[in-house]
């Protein structure tokens, strides 16, 4: 009988390979090849998934944007409908979208690759764009939470606040890693919200 393929568990596979070799040999380094490799399979093995260059990037691509939308629907849907969220709640929720950890500095210097190229790659702009419109329902969810509702003007302006700030806090993190303590990170998030809900 033929083997019977997990599709699923084959993604995943390649996608932990893909981080894998990002995090140890850095973005330069992914090729089905290499993340064949890391995986254990053959070339050949791979072309469900990604079969060249380009379709391992657009994999990659959606791989990270998932993820990062499955920790931030995880940790949204452990919250007690019946409690406000606490500036800590919502400092923890844009942490899942921040590099704080190997696996999410992994995945943001992939972003920050990719996107680069989405510039001018019409596949890599849809995902680009749906994960940045996610990261904006997210800062708006949290804006929300903090303000008190009817100033819409005030509700955009500190949305775009937060958006920048959560972005340039990842650059600072994937770009100069060693300059860049993940315990301070997260205490400008939560000082940022605090001051906001004080407001």
């Amino acid at each position: 009988m033929p083997k019977v393929v997990d599709h699923a568990a084959r993604r995943e596979l390649i996608a932990d390979a893909l981080l894998a070799v990002v995090r140890r040999d850095g973005v330069g380094a992914v090729s089905v090849r290499t993340v064949a490799a890391e995986a254990g399979l053959s070339v050949g093995s791979m072309r469900n998934t990604a079969a060249s260059q380009d379709e391992l990037v657009a994999f990659a691509m959606r791989v990270v944007a998932d993820r990062v939308g499955q920790r931030v629907a995880a940790r949204v849907g452990g919250w007690d409908a019946a409690r406000v969220p606490s500036t800590d709640d919502l400092a923890d929720l844009c942490g899942e979208v921040l590099p704080l950890d190997a696996e999410r500095r992994a995945e943001a210097a992939v972003w920050l690759e990719l996107v680069t190229l989405a510039r001018t790659d019409t596949r890599l702009a849809e995902v680009s764009g749906q994960a940045h419109a996610g990261i904006r329902t997210l800062v708006d969810r949290v804006v929300g939470a903090l303000l008190p509702a009817g100033d819409t003007a005030r509700h955009e302006a500190e949305a775009v606040r937060l958006h920048a700030l959560l972005d340039g806090l990842t650059l600072h993190v994937v770009l100069h890693p060693g300059a860049t303590d993940v315990t301070a990170v997260r205490a400008v998030v939560r000082d940022h919200l605090a001051g906001l809900a004080t407001r």
